[in-house]
Formats: structure tokens, C-alpha cells, sequence
């Protein structure tokens, strides 16, 4: 099995307070969600009203499928237009002997 996990910093320019932010990133996370049927939740800077920092992870048998799937996801989440990715870290682990 291999895991990808990814982190997304995201600028949101249209907020203009808490109450903005929550909805735009409720409306990331619920679409990539129903999306993608992936895991994603926002964490960290939760006082900061024009950034956001989200992270999902992906399950797969071949390195290649995770890859193109974490590309998926930063495309899409990009072509909602509801903000700017900023920065992005992703990370893939191997449990047993797959390659």
C-alpha cells in the first residue's frame, strides 16, 4: 500500500473576515471531497482570514496513480477559483514491500 499525503497553502483574496474564510474553505473541502472521495481537512492559521492551510491524504498500489491523483487535486482545487495556491508539500510513504 502507499499513502500520499499533501499539504496545501492557499491565499484566499476575496475574504475579508473569519466568517469569508470558513466558507470558502468549507467550499474547497466539501467539493474536493465529493470530488475525489479523499480525506482533507483544513488545520493550522485558523486566525488568519486570507490563508488557508489544507491537507489531504491519498491510498493507492502504485506510486504513479498517487502522484497523478495529489496533481488532480492541486488542478482542481486551483480551477475552483476560489484562491491562489501559494505552496504545496507532498510526501509519499510505502507500507510493505511495494515499489
Amino acid at each position: 500500500m502507499i499513502v500520499g499525503i499533501s499539504t496545501i497553502e492557499i491565499f484566499l483574496p476575496d475574504s475579508q473576515s473569519l466568517k469569508d474564510k470558513r466558507q470558502a474553505v468549507k467550499k474547497i473541502i466539501e467539493k474536493t471531497r465529493a470530488r475525489f472521495n479523499i480525506s482533507i481537512v483544513e488545520f493550522s492559521q485558523n486566525n488568519l482570514w486570507q490563508r488557508a492551510r489544507i491537507g489531504f491524504s491519498v491510498v493507492g498500489v502504485k506510486k504513479d496513480h498517487i502522484d497523478m491523483a495529489i496533481e488532480n487535486v492541486y488542478n482542481y482545487i486551483e480551477s475552483l477559483y476560489i484562491g491562489k495556491i501559494i505552496d504545496t508539500n507532498s510526501e509519499i510513504i510505502v507500507l510493505g514491500n511495494e515499489i
